[in-house]
């Protein structure tokens, strides 16, 4: 009597379900990625442990869709405006990082006997860390705000990038080309054609498409259009001889730019998220741990091998991009484990045309063991790089001018005290470059412990100013208590720079019409909610989208008011 095919795929859904809220709900209290939580709890119902779910094949289609879903949210995560904010590091470490490292491991890979191919995909794949770990790790520790959070976030930019050329790579390969070059130069061709339709295409079509569902007030209308742009591009690109994911990635580029952003970013967030969990729990399911027993001492060798060489790689470029050596030690070593997006290019049927059989697990748990390190990986580059700052310090008080020079259409600061900090906190939550300087010794000492560049000094003096690059501001925002002072700060900065736009924040009414006449753009009384007030209309200047402003504002609202009510709470 045969089973009913009905129950068979509810009998797997329930597994899945009842193995993830178990599993991934322990590794959130243990404050470990997701990520890992979904490969552990695929591993203990798959084939090679409790047997509960015996064909992975069962969820892969809901898996496939899951990347597709991660890459259009990767897209819609990188608009021009934060890839230019943070070039410096995205062109200048990101792609030697990911060419390096990753030539490094084709040549090794060739030398142990891959194809060409084959060690160039495995040798790129090996090239990335995990930008769902790494950013988990920032965020936990609070420290993606600091310069080497975002050292360590522009690195992981590009290598999103890279995951979509790997794809193209994977899916050119796989069609026999006789000739190497060939295939990457077809494939190259065939991806700028396909940017270059798509482009035209969210130019002609996506704007006014998603411009009249929104007009229509239909939540539900606009997450349907939403998944059509999705999966109308993937087809498209698949149909073009390219991978499904370039064209999600693309349209979540061109997506990036539009007013729709946020709104269409919150509509997919949890379908992504749980057909993500679904995908790496697939890849969990087809780990099998008999062979890392086996083969303990050749996976534990090639995991000591691929973190010495990735932080090795990392760190000299570093200090080629004339880095402290406390900042090269703790970026190489974060971004040393590897990436989730070894699944991604890896998929059943590449490991199977590429990797000889048994290769594609041993690969597998080198990288998630290499995952399961990260975050002690990052207490240990805390650890040295503290003993090698305190050497740095010592021996060039002023070595932190060069964080300052790297900045370009910034923010200044001028005053970090209650309001300040608080103004540096929001822009810290969005990667906004910011210089904020105080009289306060206690102040800044605070803000520098905090990892913001904070620094000594009088506004009112404008060599102080010019040396914190108020010729290269996007915007100074004063935050002095003494209206008096904020008047001289306003007055030389409209003197000698015209064009800079100013914004003050004063106690009360008195000097609003003073400061307006001296040449300030906007003058907030302290009086309404000054701080709300002055990060909205600051982010006004620097260009960002009218819904993005009242998002952030409103989060960083409500925040404020949790540790407000907290605070009185403990008293």
């Amino acid at each position: 009597m045969g089973v009913d095919p009905n129950v068979h795929y509810l009998y797997t859904i329930l597994a899945f379900l009842m193995a993830a809220v178990g599993v991934v709900f322990l590794f959130r209290r243990m404050k470990a990625s997701p990520v890992l939580g979904y490969l552990a709890a695929g591993m203990l119902v798959g084939p090679h442990m409790l047997q509960i779910i015996k064909d992975p094949t069962d969820t892969q289609f809901l898996g496939e869709i899951g990347v597709v879903f991660l890459l259009f949210t990767l897209g819609l995560e990188l608009p021009l405006q934060r890839l230019n904010s943070l070039k410096k590091y995205v062109f200048g470490l990101g792609v030697p990082q990911v060419v390096i490292t990753g030539a490094l491991f084709a040549f090794i890979g060739m030398a142990a006997g891959f194809s060409k191919e084959a060690a160039i995909l495995v040798g790129g794949a090996l090239s990335l860390s995990s930008t769902a770990v790494v950013l988990q790790v920032l965020s936990d520790r609070r420290e993606m705000a600091y310069r080497f959070g975002r050292i360590s976030f522009s690195i992981l930019l590009f290598q999103d990038i890279a995951v979509v050329f790997l794809l193209i790579l994977a899916t050119t390969f796989s069609g026999k080309e006789e000739s190497l070059i060939v295939a990457l130069s077809f494939a190259i061709m065939k991806a700028l054609f396909v940017l270059l339709a798509i482009g035209g295409l969210g130019r002609l079509v996506f704007r006014p498409l998603y411009r009249a569902v929104a007009q229509s007030g239909s939540s539900e209308l606009f997450m349907a259009t939403t998944f059509l742009v999705i999966l109308g591009t993937a087809f498209l690109t698949e149909f073009a001889g390219l991978s499904r994911e370039l064209g999600a990635f693309l349209a979540g580029i061109l997506l990036a730019e539009t007013e729709y952003r946020h709104q269409i970013e919150a509509d997919i967030q949890p379908f992504r998220g749980l057909l993500l969990g679904v995908f790496f729990m697939s890849v969990g399911m087809g780990i099998n741990l008999g062979i890392f027993l086996n083969s303990v001492l050749l996976v534990l060798g090639l995991l000591a091998f691929v973190l010495v060489l990735k932080i090795a790689v990392t760190f000299v470029l570093c200090r080629f991009n004339v880095l402290k050596v406390s900042l090269a030690l703790r970026t190489s070593l974060l971004l040393a484990g590897g990436g989730e997006f070894v699944f991604v290019i890896f998929s059943p049927g590449v490991a199977r045309d590429f990797l000889p059989q048994g290769y594609e697990d041993i690969l597998f748990l080198v990288v998630i063991l290499s995952m399961v390190l990260t975050p002690l990986l990052a207490i240990l580059g805390k650890w040295i790089s503290d003993k090698f700052l305190m050497r740095e310090t010592h021996a060039d008080p002023t070595i932190e001018e060069e964080e300052i020079r790297e900045f370009q259409n910034h923010v200044i600061v001028a005053g970090f005290g209650r309001v300040g900090q608080m103004l540096g906190d929001l822009l810290a939550s969005r990667m906004i470059p910011f210089v904020a300087i105080d009289t306060d010794m206690r102040r800044v000492t605070e803000g520098r412990d905090k990892g913001y560049p904070v620094f000594f000094g009088d506004a009112k003096q404008l060599k102080v100013m010019q040396s914190i690059g108020a010729a290269r501001a996007k915007v100074v925002v004063i935050t002095l208590n003494q209206a008096s002072s904020s008047v001289r700060v306003v007055m030389m900065l409209r003197r000698r720079f015209p064009d800079l736009p100013i914004c003050v924040r004063v106690k009360d009414h008195k000097h609003h019409e003073k400061l307006m006449k001296s040449g300030a753009r906007l003058v907030v009384p302290e009086t309404v909610e000054p701080t709300a007030q002055l990060a909205t209309s600051l982010l006004h200047v620097l260009g960002m989208a009218p819904e993005e402003i009242n998002q952030l504002v409103d989060s960083f609202r409500k925040q404020k008011w949790m540790v407000s009510v907290e605070k009185k709470g403990e008293e």
